[in-house]
Formats: C-alpha cells, structure tokens, sequence
C-alpha cells in the first residue's frame, strides 16, 4: 500500500487499490473521489479503541491503512491474541457485552505506528453507489476470521517451539519481506505477546525462542524478527 502523507483525508480506493478491483473501469475514477475517508493516526503504545475526534461509531468501522495493532482478549488471568495489519477492518467499540456467560476483557497496543481510516456513516453513504466495495469489505471481514481459524489450529499443536515457528510463517504470509534467503517480519514482538499468540507462558516461549536461534531458525533484530529458508516439511504435512 502507499505511504501516506499527513492529510485529513485519504482516498481510500488509491490507498488500497484492491478495494476497488471490482468497480467497473469506468465508474472507478468517480468511485476514488466518492470514497475519501478521514484518517486517525495511533502512536505506538496502548490504545483505547475510541474511533478518535471527529470520527464516530457509525458506518463500516475503521479500516488500518498501514500499521500494525496487537487485540488482547483477557478471562480469568489468561490472555489470547491476534495481530491485525493493513487491509483489516475493526469495529473495537462493537463488544461482546453482559449477555455472555464467559466474562472477557479486551485491549489493543499499537506495534507499529498505525493509519486508520474511518469508514464512516458520510463514507457508507457514498459508498453505497458501488456496491462492489461492500463486497470487498466483506471478505476482509470474513479473511480476519480465516486469520483467527488458523491461530486457533496453530495453538492445537502440542509443542511450543512447532506453535512458534507456524505463527512466524503466517506472520511471514502477512507481513514479511524478502532479504534473500531470509524473511524479514517488522513486527516487535516481546516474549509475552508471542506467548499470548500462540497460548503458551513466557518461560517456555523463551526456551523455544532460543532453541529456533540455534538452529539458525529465527533471529531477532531491534525492531523484529528475520525467519530463514522455507517453511519445514513437518509443518506441510500437519
């Protein structure tokens, strides 16, 4: 996606050119002056999931142009959580509410520096002309929960150091970067949010972490990790 600069609004179907990939040619120009969205930018750190000043709750949600955000979900002491980037659509403010019978509490902490542009009720509204774009925000939905599935099988598996190296290669699927054999994933992952990933404590992460980096596996830099080779035939058959 493109890098934005400092504005109020953005238009949404330039910045993410999939959203659009369905509109007809011809109405995609009048499309990309309809769909502007204004913009919320979160510095890295905790993060309320208020939609920000004059952005409301109403409409599609917000939409994270570039950035990246950790949702922590807690219930009785354990923590669960997934990693949520570019092209995903939230609704934070919609939960879960007093009618579970399970009590949770969730949280969100921006890893990285994070735009969200707020698809608001102005922006439904003008959006609505082209209802390729619902579509298309649909099966952004519906790829989160996909995203989720996966995290829960990854969490299935009985060892540790095979549940990390599987959530670096969908974090690699996600977020990585080729630097030649290497796959370099911006993400500054502590040992805790890794083990509230992949439902494992911090102690034992660190053991796998440490076992990856001898083998040559997995290294961490400053500001992320770097994942070597391809993914192991093991993982393929599971």
């Amino acid at each position: 996606m493109d890098t934005l600069v400092s504005v109020k609004t953005v238009p949404v179907l330039r910045i993410d050119p999939d959203l659009g990939a369905g509109i007809p040619t011809s109405k995609r120009p009048q499309a990309e002056r309809a769909c502007l969205a204004r913009v919320q930018e979160l510095p890295r750190g905790e993060w309320d999931g208020e939609p920000g000043v004059d952005h409301d709750q109403e409409g599609l949600g917000l939409l994270v142009i570039s950035g990246a955000l950790c949702r922590r979900v807690a219930q009785s002491g354990h923590h669960g959580a997934e990693i949520v980037g570019p092209g995903d659509l939230l609704r934070p403010w919609d939960q879960i509410g007093g009618w579970s019978s399970i009590p949770t509490d969730s949280a969100w902490l921006v890893l990285e520096d994070t735009r969200l542009a707020s698809l608001d009720a102005d922006f439904a509204r003008r959006a609505a002309l082209y209802p390729e774009l619902a579509e298309a925000l649909l099966r952004r939905a519906m790829l989160r929960s996909r995203y989720l599935s996966i995290l829960m099988a990854i969490v299935g598996q009985r060892k540790v150091e095979t549940r990390l190296t599987m959530l670096f290669w969908h974090l690699a699927d996600r977020f990585g970067q080729m630097r030649g054999e290497w796959v370099q994933i911006p993400l500054p992952l502590t040992h805790a949010t890794l083990g509230e990933l992949v439902a494992a404590r911090r102690p034992s992460v660190s053991t796998a972490l440490t076992r990856l980096s001898d083998s040559g596996t997995l290294v961490r830099e400053n500001d992320g990790w770097l994942l070597r080779g391809s993914v192991p035939d093991e993982l393929k058959r599971l």
